[in-house]
This record gives structure tokens, C-alpha cells and sequence, in this order.
């Protein structure tokens, strides 16, 4: 009889269980390493995601509109992440999560991101630009959707000027600013560490967009200011729900090999929804005073829905470690990093320049409604409301016509100074001074000069601020990049910097609101734009400052 083939080093291995004793397979295991599972990283950590965040985070105005020309350039001037894929022997195709997504869907990946950015952003600038100036107005019996003769209550006698809503709203500002300051990183942390079988983000979105649509009914009704305030904090924990989880998915989900192109796509639709945002406030708000917020709440109820509909499926978080929650992870991402002279002054830069910026873009709707429709000295009649809007969308599209042409020319003025052996931060002070100069105009034409001269000053604003701020985000990135002290905390640093867009917010609304009233005799709307020249000027200075220290 045949004994059977026995195939050399297969058949004729030993069964170690009965070959090793027990001293040996002791030894074997002191030897075997331990793939203990770890935790994701936190989108605190991530520096794609702060990056996105810092995008996203600019005031939402027209004349901010340009704060995603930095991402839609391609500018080379990446985020130092360290996890990266090409920093290791890793697939740059697999996502950090650990998906490794096929061709369609990396299609479904960069259009998702790009419909979500829209769905996102566009209903929050509608609140900011128009919608809640226009709640503030209400309260005070300056409904700008009335069509009747606007007349004070207790005088019986139409209002002399409408300097008296500047404070109210810088109220309102602040009290958002600093809401999304504390909301923002906590729902981070949390959705860091949600368990589902949806995943960790998409649970979050579609929450915080029905949530967003629920306030924003509620701020809608006539309430008092009090009420106004506290369902506006509410709203930015809302909106951190559905903003938030976003960023940080696009880091976690999006492979190191097609990012480049998906965060391109991100920020041109960042550039869209504000466009898109002001044409819904500012159409809607000739519909009546309720429009804006109704249209703004279908948009957001639908925008967590849809973007988990047009993404792929988020894999599951439920076999994720648990992770206990620690008030420090939330505060640490508020703290800046000791020790770097470069780090404060680009913060310090950043936030004059947001101040410059929001100084005009907190008050724009009132600018737009009393300035340059309203007579000078007293408001008799009803605001045309209907002019208004059109000419705040005319600048919305010329705003983002100068962002387009800033993230088109990025690139190559970035290899031309570099060629030419130009600094960057000269090019930047320049940006803040194109910036200056659009104001200029826009304050000339319109204090010295009434009707169409205004209108086209503002329009003339848009167009150069779109242009100059675009420039000053694109190649101002590089600066940044440059600035941060330690690359292996670059993401937190990089989220602290973002901080600087509401502190310039908290800051605009300030001067705003003592200018607007110190000289309410003399309507002080029309000194915002000389405060905002400074403060451009004085953000090119302290870049420059921060240059001649660096080198």
C-alpha cells in the first residue's frame, strides 16, 4: 500500500501545541506583540480638519465670501500633517478611518462634500447677513419688509435715525461669538467619541440640521431681545452640530491621494454658499419680514438628510474603544500654544483684518437698507426694501467674482514673487491695502455723494474686497503654515488660529456699535468704513512687523 505525498515543510511540520512546552510557548508569548485596538484621532488633532474649519469660519458676509479662495486655489501650502499616508509606508488611497473607497465612490466623496458645503453654508450666511439684522430691526419697530411709514411709539413722531439697532445687534454678535467659541469644540469631542451604527459624524449632521431648522423657526417669531440672544447661543451649538462633524469628515474619510482635489471642490462650494446664502435673504426678506427664516429652515432641515444621502455610508463606529469624556480636551483646544512670538503676531494679524472685514459685514444690511437708500437726515418713509436687495445681491456676485479671480491668480503670483525673490508678507500687506483702497471707495462715493454713485460704490467694495481678502487667505496660508510652533500640534494650533475670525468678529461689532452711537446725531454708520481702513492698514503692518521679526 502507498503511504500518501507528504509536501515537504507543509505536511511534516511539528504541531507546535504538542512540540513546545510550556516554558517555550511562554517564551514564544513574551515575544508575540499586542495589537491592542486604538482610538481614532481626534478631530482636534486632525490639521486637515482645522484647516477646513478655518475655511468655514470667516464671518459670513459678502465681503467675506473670498474665505475659501484659499482652499479653491493651488497654492501649495499644505497643512504639516503628520499622520499623512506619504510621510510612512501606508496606502495613500485608504482613508484614515480605513475605508478604501472605489471610483465611485471618490466621485460621491468630492460632490458630496461639495453639495454639503452649499447645504451648510448657505442658510447660515442668509441668518447672519440678513435674516437676523432684520429680526433686531423688528424689535425695534424698524421692520425693514414694512411698507407703512416707520414711527416711533412713544413719540408718535417717525424715527430720526436708525443708529440705535448698532448696539442691539453687536449684542446679539457677541453673544454668538462666544457661544460658538465653547459649542464648537465641545460637539467635536463628543462626536469624537460617538458610537453608532450610522458612524460618528453622519448622526450628528442630520441632528444638527434639524435642530438648525427648529431654532431658526423660533428666532423668526417676534420675541424680546433676551429670548432673541439665548435661542442665538442655541443656535450656534446647532449649527456646531452640523458644521463640525462635517470638517472633521472630509479628514477622516477623504485618502491622502485624492484630497487635494475633494478640499478644492469643498471650497468652491464654500465660495457658492455665501453667494447663494445672501440672494436667499435677500429675496426672501422682500417677501416679508418671516421669509428669510422659513426659506432658511428648509434649507438646513434637508442639508444633514442630504448629505448623508449623497456621501457613501459612514462604516460603523460601534467597535470604536471608549474613550471618557475630560473638560480639558475642550479647553486645551482654546488655549494658545506658550512660547511663539510668530504664532501671536499672525493671530493679531488675522484678527485686525476680520475686524476690518466684519466692521462692514456685521452692520452690511443696515449700511445697504438706511444708508445708501435711506434720505440722510430723517427716515420719513418706508425703506426700499426691494432696491436693497437686489443691490446686496449684485454684491454677493461681485464678490465672488473678485474670489474667483483671487483663487485663479493665486498660484501663479505665488511662483512669481518666489521667483522674483519677493517675500510673501509684502504681498500679503499689499492684499490689506487693495483691501483699504475698496473701502476707500465705497466711503467716498457714498459720503460725498448720493443714488447711483452709492450703489456703485458698493458694488466697486465688493468686487476689489472679494479680490483683495481672496489673496490675502490664499498666500496669508503659507505665512500661517510658517508660523506654528510645533508641527506635531499643528492641529490644535491651527484651531486656535481660527479662533482669531471670531475675535475679529467680537472686536468689529464693538467699535461698530460705540462708532454707530457716539455720533448717531451725524447717522455714524457711514464711520464704519474709515474704522475698517484702519484696521486693514494695521493688519499689514503687523504682518510686516511679524516678517522683519522672523527674519
Amino acid at each position: 500500500m502507498l503511504n500518501p505525498y507528504v509536501r515537504p515543510g507543509i505536511d511534516d511540520r511539528p504541531d507546535l501545541d504538542k512540540a513546545l512546552s510550556p516554558e517555550d510557548k511562554a517564551a514564544v508569548a513574551r515575544l508575540a506583540i499586542k495589537s491592542n485596538r486604538l482610538p481614532p484621532e481626534a478631530s482636534a488633532d486632525q490639521p486637515e480638519a482645522q484647516a477646513v474649519r478655518l475655511v468655514t469660519a470667516a464671518p459670513a458676509s459678502v465681503a467675506s465670501s473670498a474665505a475659501a479662495a484659499a482652499a479653491a486655489a493651488s497654492v501649495d501650502a499644505p497643512a504639516p500633517d503628520m499622520a499623512s499616508a506619504y510621510l510612512d509606508m501606508r496606502d495613500p488611497v485608504v482613508a484614515a478611518n480605513g475605508e478604501k473607497p472605489s471610483a465611485r465612490e471618490v466621485s460621491r466623496l468630492n460632490w458630496g462634500f461639495f453639495a454639503a458645503s452649499m447645504l451648510v453654508g448657505a442658510p447660515w450666511v442668509a441668518l447672519n447677513t440678513i435674516a437676523m439684522p432684520n429680526a433686531v430691526a423688528r424689535l425695534f419697530h424698524y421692520d425693514t419688509a414694512m411698507l407703512e411709514v416707520v414711527i416711533n411709539p412713544a413719540s408718535g413722531r417717525p424715527f430720526p435715525v436708525a443708529t440705535e439697532l448698532a448696539m442691539p445687534l453687536a449684542v446679539l454678535v457677541i453673544v454668538g461669538v462666544v457661544a460658538a467659541a465653547l459649542f464648537t469644540p465641545l460637539v467635536s469631542a463628543l462626536s469624537d467619541r460617538t458610537r453608532t451604527p450610522l458612524g460618528r459624524r453622519t448622526p450628528w449632521m442630520v441632528a444638527g440640521g434639524l435642530l438648525c431648522a427648529l431654532i431658526t423657526l423660533i428666532l423668526g417669531q417676534d420675541t424680546s431681545m433676551v429670548v432673541l440672544c439665548f435661542f442665538w447661543a442655541m443656535m450656534q451649538f446647532a449649527y456646531a452640530m452640523l458644521s463640525a462633524p462635517l470638517a472633521a469628515a472630509i479628514s477622516e474619510r477623504v485618502p491622502d491621494k485624492f484630497r487635494p482635489r475633494i478640499e478644492r471642490w469643498h471650497g468652491i462650494g464654500v465660495m457658492l454658499a455665501q453667494t447663494l446664502g445672501v440672494l436667499i435673504g435677500a429675496f426672501g426678506v422682500m417677501f416679508g419680514s418671516s421669509a428669510p427664516f422659513k426659506a432658511i429652515a428648509w434649507v438646513f432641515a434637508i442639508s444633514g438628510i442630504a448629505a448623508a444621502l449623497i456621501l457613501p455610508r459612514e462604516p460603523s463606529s460601534e467597535e470604536m474603544p471608549r474613550r471618557r469624556f475630560s473638560s480639558g480636551e475642550v479647553l486645551d483646544q482654546l488655549r494658545p500654544p506658550a512660547g511663539s512670538p510668530a504664532f501671536a503676531l499672525a493671530f493679531t494679524a488675522r484678527t485686525c483684518m476680520m475686524a476690518g472685514v466684519g466692521l462692514t459685514s456685521v452692520f452690511l444690511w443696515y449700511l445697504v437698507r438706511f444708508w445708501v437708500y435711506g434720505k440722510p437726515v430723517l427716515f420719513t418713509s418706508a425703506p426700499l426694501t426691494i432696491p436693497a436687495g437686489f443691490l446686496i445681491a449684485g454684491m454677493a456676485v461681485a464678490t465672488l467674482i473678485g474670489a474667483a479671480l483671487a483663487s485663479w491668480s493665486a498660484a501663479p503670483i505665488s511662483e512669481a514673487i518666489e521667483s522674483r525673490g519677493i517675500a510673501t508678507p509684502v504681498v500679503v500687506a499689499a492684499a490689506c491695502l487693495t483691501y483699504a483702497v475698496g473701502l476707500a471707495l465705497a466711503w467716498g462715493l457714498g459720503a460725498w455723494s448720493t443714488g447711483a454713485a452709492r450703489e456703485n460704490g458698493m458694488l466697486l467694495f465688493a468686487l476689489i474686497s472679494g479680490f483683495a481678502f481672496g489673496l490675502y487667505d490664499a498666500l496669508g496660508l503659507e505665512m500661517v503654515m510658517d508660523s506654528l510652533p510645533d508641527p506635531r500640534t499643528a492641529g490644535r494650533d491651527l484651531g486656535v488660529y481660527a479662533l482669531a475670525n471670531s475675535a475679529g468678529l467680537a472686536l468689529a461689532a464693538i467699535i461698530g456699535a460705540i462708532l454707530v452711537n457716539a455720533f448717531s446725531h451725524s447717522f455714524g454708520y457711514y464711520l464704519l468704513f474709515p474704522s475698517a481702513i484702519v484696521m486693514v492698514l494695521l493688519a499689514g503692518i503687523v504682518t510686516l512687523r511679524g516678517a522683519g521679526d522672523k527674519e
